[in-house]
């Protein structure tokens, strides 16, 4: 039995190099697999050839010893539906099979092999799946799911399996420089970084792993450790550019100038013709200021790679720093010549025409550039003072108005069009023109009235960039920012409990907890305060803003209000949290009942907030009324104490408030025992309606007259 397995197994091999070598059809394979011929000897395998080090590689080839058990019908069955071509009725066979899991899923390991052979590559990468699933801790069937997956570009699954097989093997140095490298090529640097260093750390004397880890942390920014591993190579092979390059490049992002030079130019000695290590030399030494030295690198590297673009760019760029102006030109056009869809090539050759007076050809280079890059406007801004330089205005003010559409928050291009405007303006005064004789122009088509959805969505954009800009300037003068937002609700908690415990001998009204019994009062009071008393100073404090066409008073007060809404709900729900940290934790019994109350005194707080933002616009003195107002308020709304625990007669004046009800309806949410008899929650929604309606009533009556200043 033994001698059979051995048999097939082997003759599966033979096959499928027989197979690759002669380009023989899908077909051909499988009925090459059934036949039961001799077995030939198995010639020697072709030795792969190495990748470039620093680039994820996938893994080797590894020589799967697994033997494929006589199986009798059921594997005769499934090669015979692979020789047809039926892919998935030969899985299905291997599926039905009476097998144990360890014998089917050396099966799919060695179909896997073959379907990626006859370039299946989708089958393939499924059947290695599945053998992946049946035996995970096998470390055949991982190798050989690993090395499918990585040659199919499955680099995450090869990564995961070769993990799997250094659970079981963790000090193999090739599988953790595999597992570095199939995460490399997932993009996951920092898996990468760990199993490359780990690889270089169990096999110390590879150049290979040294270098491999090196680089993956030079891309990662962490230089001083690239630079020991670097420097491990470099000892183990000091004469590879490659090692000197990078380490020269580490010890420049570290600011260590000299140092990196001095690799970088032995790089150039050690390979003169190369063509990465001259790149960089001349880069290093035209940062360095040494001019001379860089322009005799990259000529060099020109004569030797007169087709490469790139060194051409920086020869012009040395020769532009020694002041060699028509010689840097003169490169930067045989750079283009090669590379004519570079944008900042297109630049580089603008300011050299720019430099040699040449406006015109500055001015259609800078165009060229723009075109390929429309979204860099250093080319638009440079255009722009070529032609103000050369006196065509009206080309300038054309560049500079598309600079103002694409960046209209920009005060350099602003500035540029002003002065553009201004010299303009200067010589208008001896250009007469003739009206009759001016041509007449097409009249331009009128633009059609926007939809009303896409004129509430300007809205909506208007209003979060108000939303955005309040946010950045209501704490921007204080230190603490919006950590007041969260301060002044606990200084009052705390201030209430403290007094209030002694005076209560340490029992609250309602509940348990002091601090959740003036949490419901102190929130619902806050929220109303608060959105009316932002509101008031919206108009006020933002007078400049409406000079632009697309913002209304109305904007600018709902867009205090809405802020004042999620500040305060940010807050409240902090608070909950804490509470809840320090075990005061109490949730809300009923939250509909909860988001109800908070949106009709949000609601009730806008409408007093637009008649607040319209009278403070004529009345300055109001805002010191209404300040004086809402200090009444907290002592009749029921904050830190129960209406019940007044005189009938009293309570019967309390409840005429609004606020009142507000926090009865938001207390009763967290104390399901709280019905008091007195709550009106539908008298808090219909006053809150009202406040709303009057007070976008007379913002929208009196809003022409809110433009004009007071």
């Amino acid at each position: 039995m033994s001698k059979i397995l051995l048999a097939f197994g082997v003759k599966l091999r033979i096959v499928v190099e027989s197979f690759l070598t002669r380009g023989e059809s899908d077909q051909a394979c499988w009925r090459v697999m059934a036949d039961p011929a001799p077995i030939a000897p198995i010639p020697p395998r072709r030795r792969e050839p190495a990748l470039p080090a620093c680039e994820p590689r996938p893994a080797y080839r590894v020589e799967s010893t697994a033997r494929l058990s006589d199986t009798g019908e059921i594997r005769q069955m499934a090669i015979a539906a692979a020789a047809s071509g039926e892919v998935e009725e030969c899985r299905l066979r291997l599926e039905c099979g009476d097998l144990a899991d360890h014998e089917r899923a050396r099966l799919y390991c060695r179909l896997s092999e073959a379907l990626y052979y006859r370039q299946s590559i989708a089958e393939a990468i499924e059947c290695a799946r599945t053998a992946f699933d049946l035996q995970p801790e096998s470390d055949d069937v991982a190798n050989l799911c690993a090395w499918v997956f990585s040659n199919c570009g499955r680099h995450e699954e090869a990564a995961a399996a070769y993990e799997r097989m250094l659970v079981l093997r963790p000090q193999w140095a090739e599988g953790h420089r595999h597992a570095s490298g199939s995460f490399a090529a997932a993009g996951r640097l920092d898996r990468a970084v760990i199993h490359g260093k780990r690889a270089s750390d169990l096999a110390p004397n590879s150049f290979e792993f040294a270098f491999h880890a090196g680089c993956l942390l030079e891309a990662a920014g962490r230089h001083p450790q690239a630079i020991d591993y670097l420097m491990r190579a470099a000892a183990l092979d000091p004469a590879d550019p490659r090692v000197l390059r990078h380490l020269s490049a580490a010890l420049y992002a570290l600011e260590q100038t000299e140092q990196a030079v001095t690799f970088a130019l032995r790089a150039v000695a050690l390979a003169p013709t190369d063509r990465h290590s001259a790149l960089h030399a001349t880069e290093l030494l035209l940062r360095a200021e040494r001019y001379d030295e860089a322009a005799a690198i990259i000529l060099d590297a020109v004569n030797s790679h007169p087709d490469d673009p790139v060194a051409l760019r920086l020869l012009s760029a040395a020769q532009t720093l020694r002041s060699r102006t028509e010689d840097a030109l003169d490169a930067i056009d045989r750079a283009l010549r090669l590379a004519p869809e570079t944008a900042e090539y297109h630049l580089h050759r603008a300011n050299l025409l720019y430099r040699l007076g040449r406006l015109d050809e500055a001015a259609l280079a800078f165009g060229d550039a723009a075109a390929l890059d429309p979204s860099n406007g250093d080319a638009k801004r440079s255009q722009l003072t070529v032609y103000f330089d050369s006196g065509r205005f009206t080309e300038a003010l054309a560049v500079g108005g598309e600079l103002i559409r694409t960046s209209p928050d920009n005060e350099e291009y602003a500035q540029a069009v002003l002065q553009v405007l201004n010299r303009r303006l200067e010589t208008l005064d001896g250009d007469y023109v003739v009206l009759s004789e001016r041509p007449l122009r097409t009249p331009r088509k009128l633009r059609p009235r926007p939809t009303i959805f896409a004129a509430l969505q300007t809205q909506m954009r208007v209003i979060h960039a108000l939303i955005i800009r309040e946010t950045r300037t209501r704490f921007g003068e204080s230190k603490l920012g919006y950590g007041w937002a969260l301060l002044e609700p606990v200084l009052h908690i705390l201030m209430l409990s403290l007094v209030f415990a002694v005076m209560m001998r340490g029992r609250p009204p309602i509940g348990n907890e002091f601090f959740i019994f003036y949490y419901t009062g102190i929130i619902p009071y806050h929220l109303f305060v608060h959105t009316s008393s932002g509101m008031t100073y919206a108009i006020t404090s933002n007078l400049s803003l409406l000079q632009l066409p697309l913002v209304s008073p109305f904007d600018l007060i709902i867009a205090r209000g809405l802020l004042e809404l999620i500040t305060d709900t940010l807050v409240a729900v902090i608070l909950l949290a804490g509470f809840g940290a320090v075990g005061l934790g109490v949730l809300p019994s009923d939250l509909p009942a909860l988001s109800a109350s908070v949106i009709a005194v949000w609601l009730f707080g806008c409408g007093i907030g637009f008649v607040n933002a319209v009278l403070n616009a004529f009345f300055k003195s109001w805002d010191k009324i209404w300040a004086q107002l809402t200090r009444i308020l907290y002592f009749c709304s029921g904050i830190f104490y129960v209406p019940g625990m007044m005189p009938d007669w009293v309570r019967d004046i309390l409840v005429w408030n609004p606020i009142l009800h507000a926090v009865d309806w938001f207390r009763s949410s967290f104390f399901a025992e709280y019905e008091p008899h007195w709550l009106d929650r539908s008298y808090l929604a219909i006053v809150a309606v009202l406040s709303l309606v009057v007070g976008l009533g007379l913002e929208r009556g009196v809003r022409r007259h809110l433009y004009e200043p007071q």
